[in-house]
């Protein structure tokens, strides 16, 4: 037997092999290319022939008017509540005063003040306005009760007419201002008179019931002061049991 014999390997080959090696070589190539793709999108910026200088400067542009826009609409909206707190601390000013004069009342023998009602009074749209306040004498009592009613009179169509404010006030539950405080309590009121209605003079009515039952009244006149805006001139009553 001879020594040297030769050996027959027989590699079997897969009928679909390759087809394998054709997905895998397609598989690699689209790695490669996101990558590529990838790698080019982050370094665009750092690359001249990516920037377009007009397209930069619209982009820039459009983000100026924005930042603009924004700034502008923030200056608005600071104005409006700069506005808004000027107006409350004039208020408040006034109440403050309002509290040292309740506190401090003036020499007046009177269980209650009933002051003269401040008016604003439209006559292109008839809107009327009036704010009414009452606060405590020179008495110190636990409670205040009673209630106000404010009449305005004028002409209408040359007749005398005589208006109940509170019945024309919607947010009211009666034809009176109920009363009921320890120092002192403003009545507000807005409404629209009717129309071709003239005012001329309101009549304030406060009638007390606790601590003790008294009834006071003013009518003050309604003038037309500087620049149309309407004052009043008037007096308190007599008050009466």
């Amino acid at each position: 037997m001879n020594r040297h014999q030769h050996r027959t390997v027989i590699k079997r080959v897969h009928p679909h092999e390759w087809r394998w090696r054709l997905g895998v070589a397609g598989a690699a190539l689209l790695v490669a290319l996101a990558v590529g793709y990838l790698l080019g999108a982050s370094r665009e910026g750092e690359v001249s022939f990516f920037d377009d200088p007009e397209e930069r400067l619209r982009d820039q542009v459009a983000q100026l008017s924005l930042e603009r826009e924004a700034d502008q609409q923030t200056m608005r909206a600071l104005r409006g509540s700069l506005a808004e707190q000027a107006s409350e601390l004039g208020e408040m000013r006034e109440m403050l005063a309002l509290y040292r004069g309740v506190m401090v009342p003036e020499e007046t023998e009177g269980l209650v003040v009933l002051k003269a009602p401040s008016v604003a009074y439209d006559a292109v749209d008839q809107s009327f306005r009036v704010v009414s306040l009452v606060h405590r004498g020179p008495g110190d009592f636990a409670e205040y009760r009673g209630e106000l009613t404010l009449v305005v009179e004028g002409k209408a169509a040359g007749e005398s007419l005589s208006i109940n404010l509170a019945e024309l006030d919607t947010a009211a539950e009666s034809s009176v201002f109920p009363l009921r405080f320890r120092y002192l309590q403003k009545v507000q009121v807005a409404v629209s008179l009717p129309l071709g209605f003239a005012p001329e003079t309101i009549l304030s009515t406060m009638r007390l019931s606790e601590p003790r039952q008294k009834a006071w009244d003013r009518q003050d006149a309604i003038v037309e002061g500087i620049g149309g805006s309407p004052n009043l001139v008037g007096a308190e009553r007599n008050a009466s049991d």
